[in-house]
């Protein structure tokens, strides 16, 4: 038994001094690396963090603290679920054009109706609708004809699908948002959604509202046109003059009810869409442009068919052009790269457009073939901090990808840190106050047996902070909830133990086969009743969220600690206790 209890005894110094080690990488070790991430992501770092000696030799852990304890920000953001639908339908144009032509079916026209998910498709006298029916629009079983208005033929969308579409609008934005605030080196943010519509964003430790509602609410929907190079400039003067005119000011700078108005009065062409390059001063739009609002824009007539989008970035990062100014340097995907190539060498000499989230941001001239799969985005306007600044977010979130729909912030609270200083006071004392309770019981009622059961308990509070640290978990205050239940689990499970070796001495046998007695018979029982908590734990961690999953995190890893030290540490030092033959063990 010797042999034994000197391996056991070394296993737990061997394990204590592992969790000083964590723990100390996590209080005193190196910096921050979320805030170092977190700058570097702004630009306010710019050199390598210098460590000393000693904190080159700790681990890269950190015990990271939740919003309801170090403060942060907590947002609420909607999902303008109606544009997903109605982006997704119109999406479906193009592919349904080329499945046409494929098929050898000959149509005239197909668009979006305006506002409606539904598509009106123009049919020649030669194509029958049941050829076009059977041929292209089986493969489009989200639609069902709804019939025939002067020649245009309806295909809505179905609500089953309609439905599809909103779920899949709602998940794809909670991974995109996760993307993006994974980008920025926040540890531990909570996004969940929350009701129909909307998703809950807390990220701890952010201090800058603004700058978090930026990075997040932008839909980062990135857009090629080519410009139509055959409208003439007058013409498209004297139309936005005339829509000034019989337009209201909230009308006329609202670019959609915009265009629609010029589609409808016929000054541009049903294919034809009106985009805006807004700057701060006039003079940055080279002295040529109207007053809109607060913002002064330039207007271009493009072609309304898009030729890549966003999604056919593969990586996008913030770089410097000939003239040392802040860019946005592209990088297609393979499919997205041919058709860029095909675009550039079958327009040269014309005019592309780049369009993000509505707003036209460069028209550069096409000088000759880009067969390299890669493009520059300009920042447009603004003095260089602010350009650089622009870059960096718009690189992030095209890295990430759009969002599937526009999304506004409908609330933003920010959680000081008073709030957080004041909840880990109190957790910590409830968690002191019932531990030093605990102990006093153990004590009075097992004595000796009491003292070994009190070096457990402390070695497993420690043992957990060490292991939420290794895995650089997040510390709520339901996790301070978590260790403080964890106490009391650890305690149930040496009274078993205890218990048992008080029947087995009543029956008379020595401590020392007492103890093992005890120890053999309680362990079914002990590994019964975590077992039990681990498994109501894993279901709070699988299907909550927020405060509950980081209790359900606590719970389980105060889990392994507990049959660690109320088996393992607690039976070597009860078998220290009673090695000697002569050894008395009173309760």
């Amino acid at each position: 038994m010797s042999g034994s209890w000197w391996v056991r005894l070394s296993t737990i110094l061997f394990t204590l001094l592992l969790s000083v080690w964590l723990l100390a990488a996590s209080l005193l070790g190196g910096p921050d690396l979320a805030a170092v991430a977190n700058d570097m992501q702004s630009g306010d770092v710019a050199e390598e963090v210098e460590q000393t000696w000693w904190e080159g030799l700790l681990p890269s852990t950190r015990l990271n603290l939740g919003l309801d304890l170090q403060g942060g920000i907590d947002l609420t953001l909607d999902v303008d679920l109606d544009e997903a639908v109605l982006s997704a339908v119109a999406r479906d144009v193009l592919p349904l054009k080329g499945t046409s032509e494929d098929e050898g079916i000959i149509i005239s026209d197909i668009r979006r109706e305006r506002g409606m998910p539904v598509l009106l498709v123009t049919l020649p006298a030669e194509t029958e609708l049941s050829d076009f029916r059977s041929a292209v629009m089986s493969k489009y079983r989200d639609y069902t004809y709804e019939g025939v208005d002067d020649g245009v033929h309806r295909f809505a969308l179905t609500d089953s699908a309609r439905g599809d579409i909103e779920t899949g609008a709602i998940e794809q934005a909670v991974e995109m948002l996760r993307s993006r605030v994974d980008e920025t080196g926040v540890k531990e943010p909570q996004i969940v959604r929350k009701g129909d519509s909307r998703i809950n964003v807390q990220l701890p430790g952010v201090s800058d509202a603004s700058q978090a509602v930026d990075v997040l609410g932008t839909t980062a929907l990135l857009e090629f046109f080519m410009v139509d190079e055959d409208f003439q400039a007058a013409a498209l003067d004297a139309a936005i003059e005339s829509a000034q005119v019989e337009m209201s000011p909230e009308e006329f700078v609202n670019d959609e009810l915009l265009n629609y108005w010029l589609q409808d009065n016929a000054k541009i062409g049903p294919k034809n869409v009106v985009m805006w390059q807004y700057a701060q001063e006039l003079s940055e739009l080279g002295g040529a442009g109207l007053d809109r609002g607060d913002r002064f824009a330039k207007p271009y007539i493009l072609h309304s068919e898009v030729i890549l989008t966003g999604d056919d970035v593969n990586d996008a990062q913030t770089s410097f052009d000939q003239r040392n100014q802040p860019v946005v340097s592209l990088e297609f995907k393979p499919q997205g790269s041919k058709v860029f190539a095909r675009v550039t060498t079958e327009y040269v000499d014309k005019r592309f457009a780049i369009v993000l989230d509505g707003e036209l941001q460069s028209a550069p001239v096409i000088n000759e073939p880009i067969t390299g799969g890669r493009a520059q985005i300009s920042m447009g306007t603004g003095g260089f901090e602010q350009k650089q600044a622009d870059s960096q977010k718009l690189s992030l979130v095209l890295r990430t990808g759009a969002l599937p729909a526009p999304i506004t912030v409908g609330e933003v609270r920010v959680v000081g840190a008073s709030l957080g200083e004041d909840a880990i006071t109190a957790g910590s004392e409830a968690v002191v106050i019932g531990g030093l309770l605990v102990v006093v019981f153990m004590l009075f009622y097992y004595r000796k047996p009491g003292v070994v059961a009190t070096v457990g308990l402390s070695l497993n509070v420690f043992f957990v902070l060490a292991l939420l640290a290794l895995f650089d978990a997040t510390l709520t205050l339901p996790g301070i909830a978590g260790i403080a239940l964890t106490v009391g689990m650890a305690v149930d499970a040496n009274i078993i133990i205890y218990e048992r070796i008080r029947e087995e001495l009543k029956l008379g046998r020595n401590p020392r086969k007492a103890v093992e007695a005890g120890y053999a018979h309680a362990l079914s029982a002990v590994l019964d009743a975590n077992i039990t908590t681990g498994i109501a734990g894993v279901v709070l961690y699988s299907y909550g969220t927020g405060p509950i999953k980081g209790f359900a995190v606590t719970l389980l890893i105060g889990i392994l600690t507990t049959l660690f030290t109320a088996i393992f540490v607690s039976r070597t030092l009860m078998d220290f206790l009673v090695r000697k033959s002569t050894a008395r063990l009173a309760f």
